[in-house]
């Protein structure tokens, strides 16, 4: 069940600073079980277009037999609340998503390994493309659960986002490689095949000033080649894979 506690309760500031005050995002999931009274907490972090279908960063109070199961039996691409949750940028509730035979028997796993059967899904996307996925799970009555959510809506939201910057920290995506969004815009038209002059003239800037920002695209990839930093900007969700 979820936890309830006799102690004084937190007021928002304070619950959410003890959350950015976390060592880790292990401890900080913990953490929001306990302050929220949530049965569990999962961040998942993608770490390329699409990356929910490859062993993204996670970090879950789920049973460890659970997470097993879920990728042994490769669940996770028939997983609703993945794919709803790394395909749109709106939270959602999990009785909203559609029950399909898959996602259905998906459930009657679920709730044998201990999975309440209701959630909350925050999706959160960077400026530079990153997306993760913050689910929170419940076993309470939907009515209640949907009242706990409209209360607490917006401070979750917050959560979600501080749990999303550790993730990028805890994955190894130092701030040391931001890219710019012309060095961004630059790369992504590599991509699709253009060359420098090319390029300029799409940007409206000199072939020179496009040489540039790859230049400094490729050192701050830490890539030798432009091919070899468009693919890194591609794993790392910094830009999309699109066709010419």
């Amino acid at each position: 069940m979820d936890g309830t506690s006799d102690r004084q309760p937190l007021d928002r500031a304070k619950r959410v600073r003890l959350i950015r005050e976390a060592s880790t995002n292990d401890v900080a999931i913990r953490l929001i079980c306990d302050v929220y009274g949530i049965l569990n907490v999962t961040v998942r972090l993608a770490t390329a277009e699409l990356g929910l279908f490859d062993v993204p960063y996670l970090r879950t109070t789920y049973s460890p037999e659970w997470v097993t199961q879920q990728l042994t039996a490769g669940y996770i691409r028939q997983d609703q609340v993945v794919v709803a949750g790394f395909t749109s940028d709106k939270a959602f509730f999990w009785s909203d998503l559609e029950r399909t035979a898959g996602w259905e028997r998906i459930l009657e796993d679920a709730f044998k390994a201990g999975v309440g059967p209701e959630g909350y899904s925050i999706p959160v996307i960077d400026p530079n493309g990153r997306r993760s996925l913050t689910s929170l799970n419940t076993d309470r009555p939907v009515r209640e659960w949907r009242s706990f959510i409209e209360a607490h809506e917006s401070e979750l939201h917050e959560v979600a986002r501080i749990l999303h910057d550790r993730a990028v920290s805890e994955a190894g995506f130092d701030d040391k490689m931001r890219l710019g969004q012309r060095e961004l815009e630059c790369l992504h038209w590599v991509s699709r095949g253009k060359e420098a002059g090319d390029i300029a003239a799409i940007l409206e800037i000199s072939e020179h000033t496009v040489r540039s920002y790859l230049k400094s695209a490729k050192l701050k990839l830490d890539c030798r080649t432009l091919s070899q930093a468009v693919g890194k900007a591609i794993s790392l969700g910094l830009i999309r894979l699109s066709a010419p």
